[in-house]
Parts: structure tokens; sequence; C-alpha cells
């Protein structure tokens, strides 16, 4: 069973492709605290993750299983984004890191690069592919105010969590994952970079 915490059910039309102008734009400010319409932007998000990642709910994948979203992906230009990144542990458990910020900055980047071995995909881009390396900071220190704990964060995230930091941050920015990739080259790679 789902639970959710606001009353629509998560849909794949939430989505706001990148053929619209709207992505490309970069995201207001959010004022604190949250307005009730805020607030169920930021609801709609989690759930949206959430029921992406329930294999009951999404058993028929009608959702595209996400570990992050932002709010511009949902057509709401404002400063948001909501992460729940299952990371597998040696004893074969999970441990979920989950972040729900609220006008984030990435205050501190490593100059040592990482990227993904596949390359990225995002939600929002599904109808041409964008093959290539995406590089990223290996670490990155990120603040925010955090949603669920209902405080100011400072966080340093590294590796695959930093990644997915950067790539959330690209869409309050009007970004996109493709936007890194080399043009000339997509599959351009440096010795120095870490693959993940």
């Amino acid at each position: 069973m789902l639970k959710k915490l606001q009353n629509e059910i998560p849909a794949a039309n939430w989505i706001t492709e990148d053929t619209e102008p709207s992505l490309l734009e970069p995201c207001a400010d959010v004022i604190l605290p949250l307005t009730p319409k805020d607030e169920k932007i930021m609801k709609r998000m989690i759930d949206w993750v959430k029921a992406s990642q329930n294999k009951v709910f999404n058993a028929n994948n009608i959702l595209t299983e996400a570990i992050g979203i932002a709010a511009p992906q949902i057509g709401e230009n404002i400063k948001m984004y909501y992460i729940l990144l299952p990371i597998p542990n040696k004893d074969e458990t999970i441990t979920y890191y989950e972040h729900a910020l609220i006008n984030p900055k990435i205050i501190g980047r490593s100059k040592q690069i990482a990227y993904l071995k596949k390359g990225e995909g995002c939600l929002s881009v599904t109808n041409h592919p964008h093959e290539g390396l995406v590089p990223r900071s290996y670490k990155i220190n990120v603040t925010g105010y955090d949603y669920l704990k209902k405080k100011k964060e400072n966080l340093t995230v590294r590796g695959y969590e930093a990644i997915v930091f950067q790539h959330e941050q690209d869409h309050l920015e009007g970004k996109l994952f493709y936007h890194h990739i080399n043009k000339d080259n997509p599959w351009l790679n440096d010795e120095k970079w870490i693959m993940i």
C-alpha cells in the first residue's frame, strides 16, 4: 500500500519533458515557512519518488523509477528537490539517504571529477537519447533547509550521492545533464576521473 503525503496518486503525466522551455529557466527562491501551495509541491515530489520505488504500486512500471526529482520537473520553477537514494550494504540490506531540500546551494566542490559509467538519465528526457559521460565533482558541500528535518543542513556528500545532488541542482539552474556532455566527443574520458 502506498502511503501518500497529499491526495493525488502520482502519475507519469506529472513530469515536464525537456521540450518545455520552463526546464531551461532558473528557478525562484522559496519563502520560508512554506506556503500551503509550496508544501503541496514538496509532498508531490516525495510521493512521486516513493511511488516510483514502490515495487507493489509500480509493479507495471507506470512510473519511471527515480531516485530524485526537482520542482521544475513537475512544472513548478522553485528551488526545491527531493532525493531518496537506496544504497545496498554488504549484508544485502539497504540504507536510504533521504533529503528534501529547499533553496539548496552547492557551496564547495572537489577538483576530483567523477562520472557514471553508463552516463546519466533523467525523468524529463525521454524522447531522444543523450549518450555520453557527464563529468561531475566527486565531492560537494551542500547547504539548504531540509523539509523533513525542519532545519538548515550543511552536507558533505561523495561519489554517487554527490552526482545525484548535482543532477538535481542543475534543474534549479535551468540545466540538464546533457549540457555537460562533450559535444565533439561524448565519451571523452580523462584517466584522472573516477568511474562510478
